[in-house]
């Protein structure tokens, strides 16, 4: 397993475009599966999922949409959707949604796609994916795609994160205050609570190839470089779709925290005593603190996290 170097690396900044890998492509769609979250940006997606079928229609593309009626509800369709041949499933959603369909395919097999219309649209933001309904069908029609590192967590496949400790709590609370649509707003009361309240645990980190970290107040494992759509992650992570990056959190002072977050804003968050960075294969966590998955409350630790050898497929520019 290759490391990360806790010092700042004077490499500079990959490209997005090289960090995701080459593009493929493939021939044109001519079925796409909207999968469509009805309560996603405030009830925006019930009127854009029929306007994107509509705009592929005029690229030649049969798009049939399918509204989601609960939480589960677009794992349970992209599951009923193997066999059916559709050449891709597109989220008109956020990133749970994009997860939720993840999860729902037996392999990650399908091509995904996505008009964002969520909270933090992650995914969107790491891959310049459109956020207009015109400019969605046009790339969807190029049928060019990429491929996607997929991990796996808390009997989760997951594209984008997971953490344990201080976003873990934060995203548990949100769940916990959650009704109807959720936007950037619901997580100012949470985060204030996690602050006021400051309890972070004593966690125990064990990477690929044995090496231990402890003491670890807080853990996020990444396999992009970009955090709630607003936060840039270090640029000495390669992201090269062979490894995960995991971003330990010593620190455990609330200036410590806001210190990192400071810098993320900025593009300059980078390895210090109270950060260290490691690129790994797999991570054992252990100890107990709140687990969030691509966004969502996922129980919590311990836990182990993994890179699967199988790689998902996205619609790209």
């Amino acid at each position: 397993m290759d490391r990360t170097s806790s010092r700042p690396s004077a490499a500079t900044e990959p490209s997005t475009a090289a960090a995701r890998g080459p593009t493929t492509t493939h021939r044109a769609p001519t079925r796409l599966l909207l999968i469509a979250n009805p309560i996603s940006g405030g009830g925006r997606s019930r009127h854009l999922a029929p306007q994107l079928a509509a705009a592929l229609a005029h690229h030649g593309i049969v798009g049939e949409v399918h509204f989601t009626r609960d939480a589960d509800d677009a794992r349970r369709r992209a599951a009923a959707a193997h066999g059916e041949g559709w050449d891709g499933l597109v989220v008109v959603g956020g990133d749970g949604t994009v997860n939720e369909v993840l999860n729902g395919m037996s392999e990650p097999s399908l091509p995904l796609g996505m008009l964002p219309v969520g909270t933090a649209n992650v995914l969107a933001t790491e891959y310049h994916l459109p956020r207009t309904v015109a400019a969605a069908a046009a790339l969807l029609a190029r049928g060019n795609t990429t491929e996607l590192p997929v991990a796996h967590c808390a009997d989760r496949r997951f594209l984008l994160f997971a953490g344990a400790g201080l976003d873990g709590d934060i995203v548990h609370r949100v769940a916990a205050r959650r009704s109807g649509t959720l936007g950037k707003h619901k997580y100012l009361v949470p985060i204030l609570q996690a602050l006021w309240q400051w309890q972070l645990p004593h966690l125990r980190l064990t990477l690929a190839d044995g090496e231990v970290l402890d003491d670890v107040s807080s853990v996020l494992v990444t396999c992009v470089r970009n955090y709630g759509g607003a936060l840039r992650l270090p640029g000495e992570f390669s992201f090269d779709r062979r490894h995960l990056h995991v971003l330990a959190f010593r620190g455990r002072s609330r200036c410590s925290f806001l210190r990192h977050g400071w810098r993320g804003l900025w593009g300059r968050m980078r390895a210090d005593r109270s950060l260290s960075l490691r690129t790994t294969t797999s991570v054992r966590i252990e100890g107990a603190a709140p687990l969030q998955v691509d966004g969502d409350a996922r129980g919590s630790t311990p836990t182990s996290i993994e890179l699967l050898p199988s790689r998902a497929k996205l619609f790209v520019p």
